[in-house]
């Protein structure tokens, strides 16, 4: 959030609170964590060691009109709290205990969580905000102990906005913009003085994420090697290397210490041309999402010519009958197609829908349990995720809102993330990748790259061709390609390979050989977001 610049004004927090952990009140519950919630936890702890917890939290924000009322708010946050039985509930955690019995939860009743507020400053420098709140989520919202979630206020005369921040294993992405939606209602309700009850302006109180965990778990425990989703896992892994995938080009350097990940956000499509590439790619019997991996395919094998594109897709496990609940509800998935260097989009396309082909069901398997019944660690270093968010509840007025979403800090030496995300206002793109020089390069263009390539799947219905340019723009591209071959660096090689198809202009290979070769125009990228995962709307923070 550093590098964000918040409105500023008064900041207030607002912590729930309840007896201590011995008191009565905290009873004990045989439901276990979620198979993910136990990875995450556990290696939190080992990765600390005697130091302090890694942050691994998300934040919302959003804007409530008018004179700030407190006594509204407060009985808002109440109701949600009441709401949501993983907001009151913890674990207790072992680790020299074997899996399985070095958690104990214990959970609070509905009505035992009271909300205490404190003034904390009156700000007037955005930036000096950010950096106070990103300390304070940092050092509050932690993946053990209670609670692990927060809110801050910043009231103005014209209006207040609210941060809402968890840790991760308390929600997921849907989860925390949920939320917003949800503390709109209540405190909506509770400012009007209305004698409607929560379960009146908002569903029933949903089930509990921990009965969904406790299922998922004793539906996963029961499977064994043999099952065809972790016989399809094993063939992954066997045509990947014996690996999850990595990004196609090189992005990592050999470092002790790696530095906080960069990020970036992007917009892709407009409104109008993300409505009509979606409509070519349902021509094409695809949808939205296989579009989008056969531009990334694309994209990616201009960098290394592989005929096949792998990555990993997380994949929202949430059933109906929890469709309110708040909660971790993310398994993943190995996605992997065929894509040829004089493929068309369509044909591609429908390479995509194949490689998602029962995707969902292998996802329903927590990734720590396929890792036990393969019988060795799994680590995805390079995951495209897509949501459409345009039905989430509360979309239509994001704007109206000032709805955005935050991430907390990484310092991961190998991780490459994509978060590519429908809205109302069209198409767009967060990203994080290793603090290297090598990604600092390759990333950026292979966004812009396959922004390209989806822009002209919406305009064109197709990518544009190599044949397409001039016959001497042809020729100096492929032997370009032909020059640069494994006798040059790796960062070169990225450099050659992401030159644009269009507008080039001569220059001078860097390398001794003096050879010559298209190069596009430079580009100038902005990746001072390194919070923002989603931002729902496209205007600056």
């Amino acid at each position: 959030m550093l590098s964000v610049i918040l409105s500023p004004g008064h900041l207030t927090i607002w912590r729930p609170c309840a007896p201590h952990v011995s008191n009565p009140n905290w009873t004990a519950d045989g439901r276990l964590p979620s198979y993910v919630q136990e990875a995450h936890i556990t290696y939190a702890l080992e990765t600390a060691g005697n130091g302090p917890l890694q942050p691994s939290w998300l934040a919302c924000m959003f804007d409530l009109p008018g004179e700030f009322n407190a006594v509204a708010f407060t009985e808002a946050l109440r109701a949600w709290v009441t709401r949501h039985e993983a907001l009151r509930s913890q674990f207790i955690v072992a680790l020299p205990l074997p899996p399985g019995e070095r958690f104990i939860r214990t959970t609070l009743p509905a009505d035992a969580v009271r909300i205490r507020r404190s003034a904390a400053a009156d700000f007037t420098d955005g930036r000096k905000l950010s950096r106070y709140l990103e300390n304070l989520f940092d050092s509050e919202v932690l993946a053990i102990g209670w609670p692990s979630y927060l809110w801050a206020t910043v009231s103005r005369p014209q209006a207040t906005t609210v941060y809402v921040a968890a840790d991760h294993t308390l929600m997921d992405c849907y989860s925390i913009l949920h939320t917003t939606y949800e503390i709109q209602l209540l405190y909506a309700s509770a400012h009007a003085s209305s004698q409607r009850t929560a379960a009146s302006i908002l569903p029933e109180r949903p089930p509990s994420y921990l009965d969904f965990a406790e299922a998922e778990r004793s539906a996963a425990g029961a499977l064994n090697a043999e099952h065809e989703s972790i016989a399809r896992w094993r063939t992954f892994l066997s045509e990947s290397g014996g690996r999850l995938p990595q990004f196609p080009a090189s992005v990592s350097e050999a470092t002790e210490s790696p530095a906080d990940q960069p990020s970036g956000y992007t917009e892709l499509l407009n409104a109008s041309d993300a409505l009509s590439f979606s409509r070519v790619c349902r021509t094409l019997e695809g949808n939205s999402f296989a579009g989008l991996l056969a531009c990334l395919a694309k994209a990616g094998q201009e960098i290394c010519s592989s005929n096949v594109f792998r990555t990993m897709v997380p994949v929202n496990t949430q059933t109906e009958h929890f469709q309110f609940s708040i909660g971790w509800y993310v398994g993943m998935g190995p996605v992997a197609f065929s894509i040829k260097q004089t493929d068309s989009f369509g044909e591609v396309v429908r390479s995509a829908v194949a490689g998602l082909d029962g995707l969902r069901n292998i996802a329903r398997i927590p990734l720590p349990r396929v890792a036990e019944l393969l019988g060795q660690p799994l680590r995805d270093p390079f995951m495209v995720s897509y949501m459409d968010l345009r039905h989430t509840p509360g979309a239509s007025n994001w704007n109206t809102w000032g709805t955005a979403v935050f991430r907390s800090r990484c310092t991961d030496p190998d991780e490459v993330f994509f978060w590519f995300i429908r809205t109302h206002d069209g198409f767009h793109v967060s990203y994080r990748h290793p603090a290297t020089k090598l990604a600092g390069i390759a990333i950026p263009h292979y966004v812009e790259r396959t922004k390209e390539l989806l822009r002209s799947v919406a305009r064109n219905g197709d990518w544009p061709a190599l044949t397409s340019l001039p016959k001497k723009d042809r020729i100096a591209h492929d032997r370009h390609q032909t020059h640069c071959g494994d006798r040059i660096s790796r960062l070169h090689k990225l450099r050659c390979c992401y030159r644009r198809l269009r507008r080039f202009r001569l220059n001078c290979c860097p390398n001794t050989c003096g050879k010559r070769f298209p190069r596009s125009p430079p580009r100038i990228w902005s990746l001072g977001i390194p919070r923002c995962a989603i931002r729902p709307q496209p205007s600056n923070l």
